[in-house]
């Protein structure tokens, strides 16, 4: 890889797969919803990235330099959920109807 670039997402997954997991399998064996390594390739993640880093021998900042100062702190910092919409619920909650028993 050039210095200050981030791995190709295709060689992120081929690293893991040579270490005969795929990301289903890895996202399995930390114990997350089954897309979260593979959403991790392309938007930050700072807590995946870690695990991931880790399980491939390497430090976050090696493998996401744009995401990362030079101390290995994230540069956007935590995921932020979406705040509640005017009517006081959050977005992704679901509404049960009124007259449900």
């Amino acid at each position: 890889m050039a210095q200050g670039q981030d791995w190709h997402p295709e060689d992120v997954k081929a690293a893991i797969r040579k270490t005969g997991m795929t990301l289903f399998a890895l996202s399995e064996q930390f114990g997350v919803h089954r897309t979260a390594v593979s959403m991790t390739l392309t938007r930050p993640y700072p807590k995946m990235e870690r695990r991931i880093a880790e399980y491939l021998g390497h430090a976050p900042q090696d493998i996401w330099p744009s995401r990362y100062d030079a101390a290995g702190n994230p540069l956007n910092g935590p995921l932020v959920r979406p705040q509640p919409n005017h009517s006081g619920r959050a977005p992704w909650a679901h509404r049960q109807k009124d007259d449900a028993a």
